[in-house]
C-alpha cells in the first residue's frame, strides 16, 4: 500500500486533511497524531471513495482510494506536525493556520507561494522540492495557480479511445506528482506537504485549450473522446486538487486588509463562458465587500487570482485550434473588468497573481492622479515543458546567435503591454522574469492599507543560473483607505 496526505485548503476554522492510499480494495481505518498526541477528527468517519484512475483488482474492485478528513486547529500560531497513520504506515505534513490579519510591519512577513506549470519529466537533476524547501522565509499558504499535471503531453501520446483505458493511464500522472515521495522520483509531494494548499485549475488539467478541440490532439477530434477526457479530468480534479470549499468554482478568503478570491475558469468552460453563475456572483460579492469597507472607512485591497493572466493580448481564432484562448476571448470577463474599474474608479487596489504563460512579470498600474491601484504578479513556469520542434529550433538559433540566451526554450517576455480600457489605468512593467521558477509573496499591513515584496527564486537546475536569476522586488504598497 502507498499512502499520502496533505493540507488542501479549507472553510475557514477547517483544518482539511486530504489521505490517498494506493493498492487496497479495502481502504484501513486512518489515525491522526498532532504533538505527538492523538487527535481525533471532527466528523464521525470519512468515508474513502475511488480516485478515479479506474484502477481494480480481478473482482473489479477499486485499488485507488482517497478520504477528506476534518480536524480541529491545535492552539498555535506556529507551523505544526501533524502525522498520518494507516495500516502501519505513516506519512507526515506540516500545517499553519492562515491568520485573520496581515502581520504589521515589524512583525514576520505573511508569505504566499506563487507556482504554476509543473512538467514532471523534466523536474530531474535538481528536483524542484527541494529548491522550495530552501527558500526562507517558508510559505505559509500555497497557491499552485494551473498546471499541476500535462494530461495532454507529451503532445504525440496515443490516447486510449475506451474511457476505462484513458482514466488508467491519465490517473498515472497524477500519481507520479502526488505519490512522488513514495515513487522515490521529482514530484510534488513535498510542495504538498507543507498546507495549507490551494490548487487552481488551467488547461492542462484536461487538454491544451481545453474546451476545444487540438489539431495535434487526436483524442480531442471527436465529440464523444472529448466527452471521455472530460469526464475523467474533471473527476481526477475534483479527487486530487479540488477542495470542498472550492466546490462551488470558487474559493473566498478574507486577511485583512485583503479581500482574497481566487476562481476557477476553467472547469466550467463552454463556448463562450468561463464561469458558471456562482462564481459570477462571488466576483461581484467580492467587488461589494471591498466598497463596504471603504465605505466603513477600513483599509481595503482586493486579492484576485485565475489560472491565467489578466493582462494579455487577446489570441485570435486561430489559437482556437492550435494555442490557448485567453479569458479576454470570454464573454464573461467583462465580469472581472467591470468590477475592477468600479474597484478603481472608487481608489481600492487589487493584486491579480496567476501563472501559465511561461514567463514571470509584475506589473503596476497607476490611475490619472499618479496613486498605484494595480499590480499582476507571474510566476511560470516551474518546470517547463517540452515543445517539440519549437524547442530544436530555438535551441538552434541560440547556438548560432551572437547574444547567447541563458533559457533559449523559454519564451521571450512581452515588451508591449495590451490595453484593456481598465478606468484610465495606466500600466507599466516593473519586472520581467525568464527561466523556470517560483515567486514568494511577503505580506506585511501597514497604515491604511499593505506593504509586500516578490521574492522571484529561480528553480533551474544549474546553481549559477539559481544565484543569477534569483531576485527580490519591491516593496510594493497598495493604500485602500
Amino acid at each position: 500500500m502507498q499512502l499520502f496526505a496533505y493540507n488542501p485548503i479549507g472553510r475557514p476554522d477547517e483544518l482539511l486533511i486530504w489521505v490517498g492510499v494506493l493498492g487496497v480494495a479495502t481502504p484501513p481505518a486512518v489515525a491522526f497524531e498532532v504533538f505527538g498526541e492523538a487527535i481525533q477528527p471532527l466528523a464521525q468517519a470519512a468515508p474513502f471513495e475511488p480516485l478515479g484512475d479506474e484502477v481494480c483488482d480481478i473482482y473489479d474492485r477499486a485499488l485507488n482510494h482517497r478520504a477528506l478528513f476534518t480536524l480541529p486547529w491545535p492552539a498555535t500560531n506556529e507551523r505544526f506536525t501533524i502525522t498520518v497513520i494507516a495500516a502501519g504506515q505513516r506519512v507526515a505534513l506540516t500545517s499553519k493556520r492562515p491568520p485573520q490579519s496581515l502581520p504589521a510591519k515589524n512583525a514576520s512577513s505573511f508569505n504566499l507561494l506563487l507556482s504554476s506549470c509543473y512538467y514532471q519529466p523534466n523536474d530531474k537533476a535538481q528536483a524542484l522540492t527541494d529548491i522550495i524547501k530552501a527558500i526562507k522565509p517558508s510559505p505559509d499558504f500555497t497557491v499552485l495557480a494551473g498546471d499541476q499535471v500535462y494530461l495532454d503531453l507529451p503532445s504525440q501520446q496515443n490516447l486510449p479511445d475506451d474511457r476505462i483505458r484513458l482514466a488508467q493511464v491519465l490517473g498515472k500522472k497524477y500519481q507520479a506528482n502526488w505519490f512522488s515521495s513514495d515513487l522515490k522520483q521529482p514530484g510534488l509531494a513535498d510542495v504538498l506537504a507543507h498546507g495549507p494548499v490551494l490548487c487552481v485549475p488551467d488547461d492542462h488539467e484536461f487538454w491544451n485549450n481545453f474546451p476545444y478541440f487540438q489539431v495535434q490532439l487526436n483524442n480531442t477530434h471527436r465529440e464523444k473522446d472529448r466527452t471521455n477526457w472530460r469526464e475523467v479530468a474533471t473527476q481526477l480534479y475534483e479527487r486530487y486538487q479540488m477542495s470542498p470549499a472550492q466546490s462551488k468554482g470558487f474559493f473566498r478568503q478574507d486577511i485583512e486588509p485583503l479581500c482574497m478570491l481566487f476562481l476557477d475558469g476553467r472547469t466550467h468552460r463552454a463556448a463562450d463562458t468561463m464561469f458558471n453563475s456562482a462564481t459570477s456572483l462571488a466576483i461581484e460579492q467580492w467587488k461589494t465587500d471591498l466598497l463596504q469597507r471603504k465605505k466603513n472607512r477600513q483599509p481595503a485591497v482586493g486579492l484576485l487570482s485565475s489560472g491565467q493572466a489578466l493582462v494579455i493580448e487577446k489570441p485570435g481564432i486561430w489559437d482556437r485550434n492550435i494555442a490557448d484562448m485567453e479569458m479576454v476571448n470570454y464573454e464573461d470577463f467583462a465580469n472581472i473588468k467591470s468590477a475592477l474599474q468600479e474597484l478603481f474608479a472608487a481608489e481600492i487596489p487589487v493584486l491579480y497573481i496567476t501563472g501559465d504563460v511561461h514567463w514571470g512579470r509584475i506589473l503596476e498600474g497607476k490611475n490619472q492622479r499618479g496613486k498605484v491601484l494595480f499590480y499582476e504578479v507571474i510566476a511560470s513556469p516551474s518546470r517547463l515543458i517540452d515543445t517539440l520542434g519549437s524547442d530544436q529550433k530555438n535551441q538552434l538559433i541560440n547556438k548560432f546567435s551572437s547574444e547567447k540566451r541563458t533559457f533559449p526554450r523559454h519564451p521571450e517576455v512581452p515588451e508591449d503591454i495590451p490595453d484593456l480600457k481598465l478606468t484610465n489605468i495606466d500600466l507599466a512593467i516593473k519586472h520581467r522574469q525568464v527561466g523556470d521558477h517560483v515567486a514568494m509573496l511577503r505580506f506585511n499591513a501597514i497604515p491604511g492599507g499593505l506593504e509586500f515584496s516578490v521574492d522571484y527564486v529561480c528553480t533551474d537546475p544549474v546553481e549559477k543560473n539559481r544565484r543569477d536569476f534569483s531576485t527580490t522586488k519591491g516593496p510594493y504598497k497598495l493604500l485602500g483607505l
